[in-house]
Order: structure tokens, then C-alpha cells, then sequence
């Protein structure tokens, strides 16, 4: 397996730029697109879509046969819930015929991989990791979450030579300067990115309250000054009382008028 970096400069400050936390190729041709999202920045359906096409028409070349492009699959780690109709922790999705679900093609693939309900599941002791070779590689990434887990990775790593190497990787890179500069700074950054989404909702909940506000004080203005023109009170007399303007009481008499 080969590791591929897909990160490239951008040509324009707004072009979108699809950045994986891994892509890889095996050795029989089949390229993985590796993501972990610690949180839900919604529409992660469409983005590991986008992702995964990107990283697929990469592969085209000039003169390029399409029956050389090769299986894509995109791989997308969340530490939130993505899909509550289903207690799958790891969903796959191919595209499939509507009506009938047969494939259309094999080269394109795009999983789904919840962590909470992998923990839940654990804690819950339905979990085991001689069960599913998943399971190993789910402790490894909440391995801060419990100490339980620490202990039972222990345990795995004693007989799982691939584990074992993960675990000595892991503990190397955490008393690295480097590694460790950069860890922060994608943290800071994806907690910059946090607060402005959180603000921003905030934001829009504020916008919606007093538009709704000034939305119901508008028809209950258009209200009063049908009721009062069919009382017959003058137009500027109506639009002294509601504040409406002229143009709109002019409108409204006009509806009324059989």
C-alpha cells in the first residue's frame, strides 16, 4: 500500500479544495479516501460524496480507457450520529438501480463509520474484538475515551503484531515536537471553525426571531386597516394608526372594493 497526499494549492482563495486525512492505493490498483470528522458540520452525505469524486476523476488521464479506472473507496470516520433510522455502525453505500437494487458498477463505494454507536455497543458488552476486525482498529482511535479500552488494547497488541505497530507509532509521533505543533494547530483551527458554525446558528436564530416578530406585526397591521376601511376611516388616518404606507392601504381598498 501506497500513501497519496491529495492536498494542492489552491489556484483562487474561494476554489473549494478537497482535503482527506488519508488517501491511499493498494497494491491491486483500489484507491482509499480516508476522513475523521469529530463533528457535524451537516451535509456530510454530499461532502463524502464530493470527496470521493474527486479523488476518482483524479485517476483519468489523456487517451485514458474508463474501463481502467479503478475501484474508489471512500472511508468516512464520525464521532457523531450521522444516520439515527439505522443501529449499523458501519453503513456502505454503492450506487444501485431504484427500483429493483441491482449494481450499476462495483468501482464505487462510499462507508460510513459511527463511533459513538461503536462505543455504545462496546460498553454495552455486544462488542468484542475477536468478532470484527473493525473493532481493534475503533479502540485504537478512542483510545482516550476509556481506560478500559487502554487495557484491552494491551491485551489485543500481545497477540496482533499490526496492532502492537500502531500503538508504538502512536506513542512515538505523541512525543513528537512536530507532530504535536501541528495536532494543535488543526485543533485550534477546527475549534475556530466550531465557534463560527455555532455563532453563526445563533445568529440566524436571532435573524429568524425578529424577522418573525416584525412578520407578525406587519399582518396584524394589514388586519386593523381592512377592518378599519370598512368602517370607512381615511387612508391617512389608517396609516397614521398602523403605519402602513399609502401605496399599501391604496392596495388593500382596491381589494376590497367588490
Amino acid at each position: 500500500m501506497k500513501v497519496i497526499n491529495p492536498i494542492k494549492d489552491r489556484d483562487f482563495a474561494d476554489d473549494k479544495l478537497a482535503v482527506m486525512d488519508l488517501v491511499a492505493q493498494v497494491d491491486d490498483g483500489t484507491l482509499f479516501t480516508i476522513e475523521i470528522q469529530v463533528a457535524n458540520e451537516h451535509e456530510m452525505e454530499k461532502r463524502a460524496l464530493y470527496y470521493w469524486s474527486n479523488i476518482f476523476i483524479s485517476q483519468a488521464r489523456m487517451g485514458m480507457e474508463y474501463k481502467n479506472l479503478r475501484k474508489t473507496i471512500s472511508i468516512n470516520i464520525l464521532d457523531y450520529l450521522l444516520w439515527p433510522n439505522t443501529n449499523k455502525y458501519h453503513t456502505v453505500f454503492q450506487p444501485l438501480e431504484k427500483t429493483e437494487g441491482f449494481l450499476l458498477t462495483d468501482v464505487a463505494e462510499i462507508r460510513f463509520i459511527e463511533l459513538p454507536k461503536m462505543y455504545r455497543k462496546w460498553k454495552g458488552g455486544s462488542l468484542r474484538s475477536n468478532s470484527d476486525p473493525l473493532i481493534k482498529w475503533f479502540l485504537l482511535l478512542m483510545v482516550t475515551e476509556d481506560e478500559k479500552i487502554i487495557k484491552e488494547l494491551e491485551e489485543i497488541a500481545m497477540t496482533d503484531g499490526l496492532i502492537k505497530k500502531a500503538m508504538n507509532e502512536w506513542e512515538r509521533l505523541s512525543q513528537d515536537p512536530g507532530t504535536r505543533a501541528i495536532y494543535r494547530s488543526r485543533m485550534l483551527a477546527k475549534m475556530d471553525q466550531l465557534s463560527a458554525l455555532k455563532a453563526a446558528e445563533n445568529r440566524g436564530k436571532e435573524e429568524g426571531r425578529a424577522e418573525g416578530k416584525a412578520e407578525g406585526e406587519y399582518f396584524k397591521a394589514l388586519a386593523v386597516a381592512r377592518m378599519a376601511l370598512r368602517e370607512g376611516i381615511t387612508p391617512e388616518l389608517i396609516a397614521k394608526i398602523t403605519g402602513l404606507d399609502q401605496a399599501t392601504i391604496r392596495k388593500l381598498r382596491e381589494e376590497l372594493t367588490p
